[in-house]
């Protein structure tokens, strides 16, 4: 049985921490996996032990050291940038015959050390598996002409189909307190500002000002959100702050469309999901969104990614939203192949038996 050990920064609610889920709830039984965390905890960190898999926090640097050296895994595959650097690092002064990075972030936060960091510790894997061409564009910038390459391997995100089947729309309204006609428009995010949580409270005025019976929703929580709560007070239950969703089927059931303000996205997990619920939706054009709606799905990119650019695709979006939601309704069958999760789990344990692992 080969063994993985999972380093990831944190457990949050991200699209990185749902791709870790993802590949441990499809593992073949040939392997055995151990998930560690460098800071928090969190909602995806039960999700992997509910399937039985050990989580624990990595403690000091040299006791993820001695750890990785005293009973080495066959595979290290790291999970965001700090644990990037981290894993890559210390996998290699432990070892580790085989170290893969998950690129899933375009990370504009980034400083200049960050990047050159990053460029130093790239050539330590020995695969990098990425979700869009903008990760591979940033991972290829990076490298540059480094003559020790790891090997660069697409793997698209991925959505359970069956799982993401609309419930009856009147149930899912219910709890959420919603009028049979109001039209709603809804978000699942983390509220930080490199998912342009900023931008809501402008993007509301203007949107809800486009249509009287116009319902906003916002799923999820982070730093930014008691400080968004109190500057958007005045709008009422117009924008509705609903909080972390679980199961985010129901939520998305009781929408009419989905919307998201990301400052950065290297692929949109919730624009998928929407996509798979059969929704259209809107966003700025920022890394691979551009490419999700290339393959298929029925989404509006907004010119530039202010809270106006937004509003106005979105006021767009009303105007057409009969005709957009047949497309989307349309657009499942195509999406269904290219973005199931059993072709995203079955490239990523491809990489280990193309490698004799």
């Amino acid at each position: 049985m080969k063994k993985i050990f999972h380093l990831i920064t944190s457990l949050g609610g991200g699209g990185t921490e749902n791709f870790l889920v993802q590949i441990l709830t499809a593992s073949p039984t040939s392997f055995h996996h151990e998930v560690v965390y460098l800071k928090q905890d969190g909602v995806n960190g039960e999700r992997i032990r509910r399937l039985g898999i050990p989580v624990a926090r990595a403690g000091s640097i040299a006791t993820l050291y001695r750890r990785l050296k005293t009973t080495p895994p066959d595979i290290l595959h790291t999970c965001l940038y700090r644990s990037h650097q981290i894993g890559r690092i210390i996998g290699r002064l432990a070892g580790v015959p085989f170290i893969i990075s998950s690129q899933q972030s375009i990370d504009l936060w980034q400083k200049p050390w960050h990047r050159w960091i990053d460029q130093r510790t790239l050539p330590l894997c020995d695969v990098v598996d990425y979700n869009s061409e903008a990760a591979r564009t940033l991972v290829e910038k990076r490298l540059g002409t480094a003559s020790e390459r790891p090997r660069l391997v697409p793997i698209e995100n991925g959505v359970d189909f069956n799982d993401f089947t609309p419930i009856d729309r009147l149930k899912a309204r219910q709890p959420l307190a919603l009028a049979a006609d109001a039209v709603v428009g809804g978000t699942l995010m983390r509220l930080h500002a490199e998912k342009g949580a900023d931008k809501i409270p402008a993007f509301a005025r203007m949107l809800l000002n486009a249509n009287p019976r116009l319902i906003l929703l916002v799923a999820g929580t982070g730093p930014q959100e008691i400080a968004l709560k109190e500057e958007t007070r005045e709008m009422g239950d117009r924008l509705r702050w609903v909080g972390w969703q679980e199961d985010p089927v129901p939520f998305l059931s009781a929408l009419d469309f989905f919307w998201l303000p990301s400052r950065e996205e290297s692929f949109p997990q919730s624009l998928l999901e929407a996509s798979a619920m059969g929704l259209p939706w809107l966003a700025p054009d920022v890394g691979g969104i551009r490419e999700l709606a290339r393959n298929g799905a029925c989404g509006l990119l907004s010119e530039n990614g202010s809270a106006g650019a937004l509003a106005t695709t979105g006021k767009t979006l009303l105007t057409e939203l009969s005709a957009r939601t047949e497309k989307a309704r349309q657009a499942v069958a195509t999406l269904r192949p290219r973005y199931g999760v059993e072709k995203m789990t079955t490239a990523f344990y491809r990489i280990f038996e193309e490698n004799s692992l």
